[in-house]
């Protein structure tokens, strides 16, 4: 088993001590960066020799990752009575590999970096919400997304609040993190904004650089995201995805989970 303190730099990020003034400071200036851009970064939260240890403990789960390659909606729900043509229809190809939780060992350095609940709490007051659970899903409550020359995460808005993750390996070209903060809102769609965006992102998106060992907390809701295609590599561009949720005992719908598991929904899961 890992200790917290051998990974995560608990000097730069004091969050075994939430109370002290050190950990005060850092909690708002996420806070602003949340607030005004969407996304907060915390650059070097993962020790550089406990990073190598956590790619080499999880890269050999690659072989055994659940493939996902489709075209969707960047909306993820596509709307049947607007033209074929029309933002919300527009198709997005997206293409990776995914460990899920059960995948992952239990004491992998990676999973006690999920399951500390100190990190529970420092990113419960990050988000200034009254409780924050980590998921229980069997399946989905720790994730990997394994991504390689010709992959990538098309354009798309999240269907949760928020998503956490921290990023494991880059690519050595492409798969940059690409997106544009509150681009619609919840009463307007801005579908002509957001066809703009898609048809010409080096003009209108963000592109922040996000080094190995970052962990960032991005609400993804009403900011359209993507990862750019891959280029060529010698290794996977590898993320892992952190899921809580306000209401304790939180799992993931059935007909994601089997979506994700290639199952069919006239099959039995296994």
């Amino acid at each position: 088993m890992y200790s917290v303190s051998d990974i995560i730099d608990l000097t730069r990020y004091p969050i075994d001590r939430l109370d002290s003034a050190e950990a005060t400071a850092l909690i708002a200036t996420c806070q602003e960066a949340l607030e005004s851009g969407a996304l907060c970064c915390c650059p070097g939260f993962i020790k550089p020799d406990a990073l190598k240890m956590i790619v080499r403990e999880e890269s050999s789960l690659e072989g055994v990752a659940y493939p996902y390659e489709a075209s969707r909606s960047a909306y993820l729900e596509p709307d049947d009575s607007l033209p074929e043509d029309h933002p919300r229809n527009a198709g997005h190809f997206c293409s990776y590999r995914q460990v899920l939780n059960h995948q992952i060992s239990n004491s992998s350095g990676l999973r006690a970096v999920y399951s500390w609940p100190a990190l529970t709490e420092f990113l419960r007051r990050i988000l200034n919400v009254d409780n924050l659970y980590q998921s229980v899903c069997p399946h989905m409550s720790l994730t990997m997304h394994f991504a390689s020359e010709g992959d990538e995460n098309g354009w798309h808005f999240d269907g949760n609040d928020f998503v956490v993750s921290l990023l494991l390996q880059a690519s050595e070209q492409g798969g940059e993190f690409e997106y544009i903060p509150n681009v619609r809102s919840k009463s307007d769609e801005r579908y002509e904004t957001v066809s703009r965006v898609t048809e010409d992102p080096d003009q209108f998106a963000k592109r922040p650089t996000l080094e190995p060992g970052t962990l960032a907390l991005f609400k993804g809701d009403l900011s359209l995201h993507r990862v750019r295609p891959i280029g060529e590599t010698t290794q996977p561009r590898i993320i892992a995805v952190f899921s809580y949720d306000e209401q304790p005992g939180h799992v993931f719908p059935q007909d994601y989970i089997d979506e994700v598991r290639g199952i069919a929904a006239s099959q039995d899961p296994v």
